[in-house]
């Protein structure tokens, strides 16, 4: 996925400002969601969880040692569920299965996709460098 000089506007530059896209996951367009490469689970907070509607969907127990927020505060899990997350824009699109954790604490983003996002999607992150200058010839 790539993003055009227009996908830019609203962005002062150059900046070292978080990565933050607008996927569609189950059915639904999540606005809000940071990809973070620090992160070694993907987080759909229950706040979101809550109003997507999805019927039938009912989340797994989660059995896993807890994660641990910055300040070394253990974050429980409310459980596990997979959704289908749609990237790019037609005719360039690709989707694929992503296991989410949902945990109960406030964010100010809808969804946070980590390092196994970044593994299922054989993505890179990376950041533009405005003093960039491509060699011609």
């Amino acid at each position: 996925m790539t993003f055009s000089t227009e996908e830019y506007e609203d962005a002062i530059r150059p900046h070292e400002d978080p990565l933050i896209i607008n996927p569609i996951i189950g059915q639904n367009k999540i606005l809000k969601v940071m990809v973070d490469t620090g992160s070694s689970a993907n987080i759909l907070f229950h706040k979101t969880y809550c109003k997507m509607n999805l019927d039938g969907e009912r989340l797994a127990p989660c059995n896993e040692a807890p994660l641990y927020a910055i300040g070394g505060h253990p974050i429980q899990f409310e459980g596990t569920i997979t959704l289908p997350v749609l990237l790019g824009k037609l005719p360039y699109t690709v989707e694929k299965p992503v296991k989410f954790f949902v945990v109960r604490i406030e964010s100010p983003y809808n969804a946070i996709f980590g390092r196994p996002f970044l593994s299922t999607f054989e993505a890179v992150e990376s950041i533009l460098n405005s003093s960039f200058q491509p060699r011609e010839g």
